[in-house]
């Protein structure tokens, strides 16, 4: 359940993340459109203000403002800090009242432009003696022409009070996020502790048994996933019992009788008066020996199902002890077929059934057997490799090209050309062996390019999968 809850945090993050980076983004572009629409507001209104005392006498332009617009305009003898900076120029550009420098950093439009009333403002950035302004500027008309009153400010209030509107709107927008995340970590976590509770009863069950889960003790909302997770249950007990009742009879119905008759046609063969057919009873002999192997394998893949390896008798395997007992089982084969079999081990273990993990290691080394050629070698292995154990067997025979290794995994395909009597299924029941106790298997060359070499990886005892 913990892992479910950090996925659905480290899936919210981001989301939330970014939808505050947009926010903060929409907050910064708020915090520059209100402050400059307030502070051109009032830099406007003093601008009209002033240009409410340009006066004009016989056609030249006169400014006598009130000892209070004068207290306003009063700009000081920088551009430092918060000055406030103004310029009266008459109709003929000359400058009445106000800084020198300014009207040099600002180009008015040309009376009568396109579209505007006269006395309208008009809104520049400009920069004087090297600081940044908001400059405002209106005309004031007359016969002869018309005045401008230019009034400009620094940037320091404006910059001011948008960094705190942004920063403050920052700070409710991370602890918006913080209690967002410890709500929906709260609600996560108090509501999936029925599914943990489910969980643990769930893993208290006999893996074999698949017993049925208590419906009354579950909340009304898992209530129908329980119901139906019963009948599956219910089915899959049917089916796993189905199946080992068929494996058992199978086993019973094909094995004896098929092992009795190569019994008799070895004891036949032996005869003096079997001379004349010996080589019909060696055919007849091939042929059922093909019956028994064939027999065997389907066995060994029903055995290996995931529904029939149910895993309730898992226990410690020595792989070490496995390798050489299959070794010396198939010693007698390999001397005959001319193969040099060998074993090169380390110790190693590994959860897992016994019985299948002899079918999985039977199948490899008949495998190699069968496709290495008289004189070839064939070297079993085991050990552990980055903490996991494995099984491995090499060959120098044909190996399997790169663009098969992934359909001789399938049931019943054989590579083109193969030879002997396998019916295609060693690797398929190699395959589901490994997936069954949580480990997989890979299909490379051997060493100098030469054979194949078949490994089987599985996971640590604690990872074995659970049905």
């Amino acid at each position: 359940m913990m892992t479910i809850r950090r996925r659905l945090l480290l899936l919210l993050l981001p989301a939330l993340a970014i939808l505050m980076l947009v926010g903060g983004l929409v907050d910064y572009w708020i915090a520059l459109a209100t402050t400059q629409n307030a502070y051109d507001q009032a830099l406007a209104s003093t601008a009209f203000a002033a240009a409410a005392y340009v006066n004009f006498d016989q056609g030249k332009a006169a400014f006598t403002p009130s000892p209070r617009t004068a207290a306003l305009l009063r700009a000081g003898s920088g551009v430092a800090g918060d000055s406030l900076l103004y310029a009266v120029t008459g109709p003929d550009g000359e400058l009445i009242a106000g800084s020198p420098g300014l009207p040099a950093g600002f180009a008015m439009p040309p009376a009568g432009a396109t579209g505007a009333p006269e006395s309208r403002a008009v809104f520049r950035d400009v920069r004087v003696q090297g600081v940044s302004l908001r400059a405002v500027s209106v005309r004031v008309p007359a016969p002869l022409g018309a005045a401008t009153v230019t009034v400009a400010e620094t940037r320091e209030r404006r910059t001011r009070t948008q960094r705190v509107m942004l920063f403050g709107k920052l700070l409710v927008d991370f602890a918006e996020l913080d209690i967002t995340l410890l709500l929906i970590w709260i609600a996560v976590y108090f509501g999936l502790r029925p599914l943990a509770a489910l969980r643990d009863e769930a893993e208290t069950h006999s893996l074999r048994e698949l017993r049925r889960f208590d419906e009354s003790t579950v909340p009304g909302e898992l209530r129908p996933v329980v119901v139906a997770f019963n009948r599956v249950l219910e089915l899959l007990h049917d089916a796993a019992a189905a199946q080992q009742r068929f494996v058992a009879d199978a086993a019973h119905q094909m094995r004896t009788p098929v092992a009795g008759l190569l019994a008799q046609l070895e004891l036949l063969l032996r005869e003096p008066r079997a001379v004349a057919i010996a080589s019909e009873l060696a055919t007849l002999q091939k042929g059922i020996a093909h019956l028994a192997h064939s027999a065997n394998q389907l066995l060994s893949l029903a055995r290996a199902e995931p529904i029939a390896a149910l895993p309730e008798d898992r226990q410690p395997i020595e792989l070490k002890a496995l390798v050489e007992q299959l070794v010396e089982r198939h010693l007698e084969r390999a001397d005959k077929a001319g193969i040099d079999l060998g074993a090169e081990t380390a110790p190693a273990q590994t959860l897992g059934d016994a019985w299948l993990l002899e079918d999985l290691l039977a199948n490899l080394i008949d495998n190699a057997l069968k496709y290495t050629p008289r004189g070839g070698h064939v070297t079993v292995r085991c050990g552990l490799e980055g903490g996991r154990p494995y099984l491995e067997v090499e060959d120098d025979g044909p190996g399997i090209a790169e663009a098969e290794r992934t359909r001789v995994r399938e049931r019943f395909y054989r590579l083109p050309g193969s030879a002997g009597i396998g019916c295609g299924l060693g690797l398929a029941i190699v395959d589901e062996i490994a997936r069954v106790h949580g480990g997989a298997l890979s299909i490379a060359s051997g060493r100098q390019g030469r054979g194949a070499r078949l490994r089987v990886s599985f996971g640590a005892p604690t990872q074995v999968r659970r049905l």
